[in-house]
């Protein structure tokens, strides 16, 4: 990433905070661990298609 300026770099640090807040919490076997955080079921986490990067 050091072609990347700044802001992008600054922007795509925010994005991965924001995304690492959101991951549903597992257990070693994959079920969901309540205590962990986040959101949903890990089953049903799609991944990272809707987040629009910076260009």
């Amino acid at each position: 990433m050091s072609d990347l300026n700044k802001d992008a770099e600054a922007k795509l640090d925010e994005i991965a905070k924001e995304r690492v807040e959101e991951l549903p919490g597992e257990t070693a076997l994959g079920h969901r661990d309540p205590q962990a955080g986040g959101e949903g079921e890990p089953q049903d986490w799609k991944g990272n298609s809707e987040v629009k990067l910076p260009e």
